[in-house]
């Protein structure tokens, strides 16, 4: 890499902005896929932590660790 053409600071702060904007903008669409189906994670998560306690309850009683 020693030819490559060293750049100027507009052209580095030019693309600075284009990483933000980039960044701003799959945050957003982030943030609005997961307020479309935010109910369902949270039923998802409510039943995977009520499983891992009903396997937790059994070995504790029947196998007493």
């Amino acid at each position: 890499m020693a030819d490559e053409i060293p750049r100027g600071l507009a052209e580095r702060f030019f693309r600075l902005c284009l990483y933000l904007l980039g960044g701003a903008l799959a945050l957003w669409a982030t943030v609005w896929l997961i307020g479309q189906f935010w109910g369902w994670l949270l039923i998802i998560g409510i039943i995977a932590a009520v499983l891992c306690v009903a396997v937790a309850v059994y070995r504790y009683w029947w196998g007493r660790w």
